[in-house]
């Protein structure tokens, strides 16, 4: 209890040795997802010499069996030993990610990289459903801006490595170390301690499918938490319109193409110090009310850059990056405090149901967004998804700031 009061807040959950752990394990585990990306992506489009239909048919293999499978898996989650699962999944995950080193064609690819993106479909609710349980009530904004810091810090450090690693050695080689990463995540997870799960409670085990609509119903059922999954699901729908077209904005206003690279470095170290600003001082504030002002000032911000695109705006590329900066760290706030209103709104007998609710309309969302991203951008220019995202988003973060005010102030102790 001591190193509670000598921590400073945002590193308070690190005194939870099982907490910390878990943590730990959070950095192979998503450095190996970034790594997978990058060589995929360059397996596909140097190596065997791939167009944009085999790139859309990976980001598809990626992202529906969140979709497709994520309801079903919440129940999984919420029945079993969370340790099993998340040593488990790292170990599948290892397994996949090796076989894509032997893959003889694309189809036989894509189907590995489903089964790979249906393991982690496990890993992702399984880790939210650990964190409540592993963390004090009172530090679960600071434990889940802990998990957004290595998330995002991944995110800029795992392209940046992939980078360099395509220079020196093949792609197939790449899996194989991916695979180690994802090992390492394995043998740290084994530390986590046995039967770790929600006390269960008998009565509420009525058949798979019961169990299933139980997670839909306690969602209808509290207004907060129906209001951030809904939030987070249009947040990301309008997100996605803007997200991957950074690089043809830049090189729309004249700047070097040097810049894309500091560009999404940029956002992703504003991600990293929005959520340790909210671990230190975030925990007592109504995540909901964070959302909605990190909507407006996101969206409000987006909406700038989107305007410097069209030519309305004139920034010097120091004051556009800084711009970034800025958004990485507002886009933050609506994260990380969604992902402590799944925790707080939620028993822990549901909360891998809950959460994997909340990914699979997430998912369905991320897959939705690119190609009206692109469709928009050909038909009204590429400034018109960053304008029509910014300006959108800035209007969801009024909206839920309206609603939150509907619903009632929160019970925050």
């Amino acid at each position: 209890m001591d190193l509670f009061r000598t921590l400073p807040p945002v590193l308070a959950p690190l005194a939870v040795t099982r907490l910390r752990r878990l943590l730990a394990a959070q950095i192979p585990a998503d450095l190996a997802d970034w790594l997978d990306l990058v060589a995929l992506g360059t397996l596909l489009a140097y190596s065997w010499q791939e167009g944009p239909t085999a790139l859309a048919f990976l980001m598809l293999a990626i992202g529906l069996p969140y979709v497709v499978l994520g309801p079903a898996i919440g129940v999984v989650v919420d029945r079993a030993d969370l340790r099993v699962l998340l040593v488990a999944s790292n170990v599948f995950r290892a397994l996949a990610t090796a076989a894509f080193a032997i893959a003889p064609d694309l189809p036989i690819l894509l189907t590995l990289v489903a089964l790979k993106s249906s393991v982690d479909a496990v890993f992702t609710p399984a880790k939210q459903a650990a964190i409540p349980l592993l963390t004090p009530p009172d530090r679960l904004m600071a434990a889940n801006g802990l998990s957004h810091t290595i998330n995002q810090t991944t995110k800029v450090a795992g392209p940046a490595l992939g980078g360099a690693l395509m220079i020196a050695i093949e792609p197939t080689v790449v899996f194989f170390l991916n695979a180690g990463l994802s090992l390492v995540a394995a043998f740290l997870l084994l530390g986590l301690p046995s039967a770790l799960r929600p006390l269960p409670d008998k009565s509420e085990r009525a058949g798979f499918r019961s169990e299933l609509r139980q997670g839909i119903t306690h969602i209808r059922s509290r207004p907060v938490l129906a209001t951030a999954i809904l939030a987070m699901t249009i947040g990301f729908l309008v997100m996605f319109l803007y997200d991957g077209l950074i690089a043809l904005l830049v090189k729309e206003v004249g700047y070097p193409s040097s810049m894309f690279g500091t560009a999404i470095a940029v956002l992703g170290a504003g991600g990293v110090v929005g959520a340790l600003l909210l671990g230190q001082f975030g925990e007592r504030r109504d995540p909901l009310v964070l959302m909605s002002f990190a909507g407006i000032t996101s969206g409000i911000l987006v909406a700038t850059i989107g305007h410097v695109g069209r030519n309305d705006i004139s920034m010097p590329p120091l004051l556009f990056l800084t711009t970034l900066f800025a958004v990485g760290i507002a886009c933050a706030g609506l994260f990380v405090p969604y992902r402590t209103v799944l925790q707080r709104e939620t028993p822990a007998i549901l909360l891998g149901r809950v959460s994997a609710v909340g990914e699979a309309a997430i998912a369905l969302a991320t897959l939705a967004g690119p190609p009206l991203g692109a469709f928009l951008a050909n038909e009204a220019g590429i400034a018109a998804p960053f304008l029509l995202g910014g300006y959108l988003t800035a209007l969801l973060g009024l909206v839920l700031l309206a609603v939150r005010q509907r619903i009632g102030q929160p019970d925050l102790k």
